[in-house]
């Protein structure tokens, strides 16, 4: 997760103004309860509140949200993976019944236009980069990393995530992509994607990470080019490069991801629980429940809760099985976070209690 986020809460024709240096490392758990937990940690008068004018810069805001509770829509977008966004909407969906849940891909310029405004209270970077390595190039010698798939007619490349977006380069990219290694597949989805035609001057991009207005600004950078935003469609991509490059099926990293995520939010909400909280510090500067302690949510909340965020067709009782072709380094990370045990938030409370007395 990262760190900076910013978040807007709408009700009765008012907004509010959230945000915090840290606040996007835990985003995902406090919307993940939905809309009376979310706002009640928000909206209370604990939470810090930030001015109208106050947002991160475009491309610095990691994470953000508006709860617009007038329209009953959540629109959020999180700094995390393929499977782990894949579990997040998933959950949201059902934690948030009645709302209307949509990804931000342009990232926090979307809120600020929900909201209507000026865009200048955005400090926006212009799509003037000519060098897809400004941070320098990748290492020949270390293994390929894949943030972002390039597919040009019968060749894939991989892009580690310290690379300019390629698609604001325009088709300068495509010189830039010839010494890099090829790809035909990967054990996890990219979080972008951009399929190149040069015969037809047509380009088509799919990407979860905030994508900057690609749709108004990508004429400049593509002149006499067609460019298509797919949102999260990889499918088109791989449709698109005709074998080239074969994305692997993410049903079992989501589930897994919907195990990992139940059992993050009730390590985050746990404190907030009568058992807990005569142990958590609420002094007048500062609140270490971050609000949520207004919620009012007991362990049997969290484990009715927990077990709707991992959805009908998982039985919180058994613990989640891995499956056998998974790496071995990832099975272990499970197996040490107890990712895998089944949802017990009563057992967990009684484990963790006396490391708050």
């Amino acid at each position: 997760m990262g760190s900076r986020a910013n978040v807007a809460v709408r009700q009765d024709g008012v907004w509010t103004h959230r945000g915090g240096g840290g606040l996007g490392y835990s985003l995902d758990t406090l919307l993940a309860l939905g809309p009376d937990p979310a706002l009640a940690a928000f909206l209370s008068p604990t939470f810090p509140v930030w001015q109208e004018h106050q947002w991160y810069r475009e491309s610095s805001c990691e994470s953000g949200a508006l709860i617009d509770v007038d329209a009953k829509e959540l629109l959020v977008f999180l700094n995390v993976d393929y499977d782990e966004r894949c579990a997040y909407l998933d959950a949201y969906r059902r934690t948030w019944p009645g709302w209307n849940v949509r990804w931000a891909y342009n990232g926090i310029v979307d809120v600020t236009d929900a909201l209507g405004l000026d865009r200048a209270v955005l400090t926006r970077e212009a799509w003037d980069d000519t060098d897809l390595f400004r941070w320098g190039r990748p290492d020949p010698q270390e293994p390929p990393k894949l943030h972002y798939l390039i597919t040009i007619e019968d060749a894939a490349y991989g892009l580690a995530d310290n690379v300019v977006r390629p698609w604001a380069l325009g088709p300068a990219v495509l010189e830039q992509l010839v010494d890099l290694p090829r790809l035909s597949t990967w054990p996890e989805i990219p979080r972008g994607g951009m399929h190149v035609d040069p015969a037809d001057h047509t380009v088509g991009v799919w990407s979860i990470d905030p994508v900057y207005g690609l749709v108004e600004r990508c004429g400049e950078r593509w002149p006499g080019w067609t460019v298509e935003f797919w949102h999260d469609r990889y499918a088109e991509q791989q449709r698109r490069c005709a074998g080239t490059f074969r994305f692997p099926d993410p049903g079992p990293a989501v589930d897994l991801c919907g195990y990992a995520m139940a059992k993050r939010v009730v390590e985050h909400w746990i404190c907030t629980t009568p058992q807990f909280l005569p142990h958590i510090p609420m002094r007048t500067s500062y609140d270490g429940t971050y609000g949520m302690r207004y919620a009012g949510l007991t362990v049997a909340d969290l484990q009715r809760l927990g077990e709707l965020i991992l959805g009908p067709d998982r039985d919180p009782n058994t613990e989640l099985t891995v499956p056998d072709d998974w790496p071995p380094q990832w099975t272990a990370w499970l197996k040490a976070n107890d990712w895998c045990r089944p949802l017990d938030v009563a057992a967990y409370a009684r484990e963790q209690l006396p490391f708050y007395l």
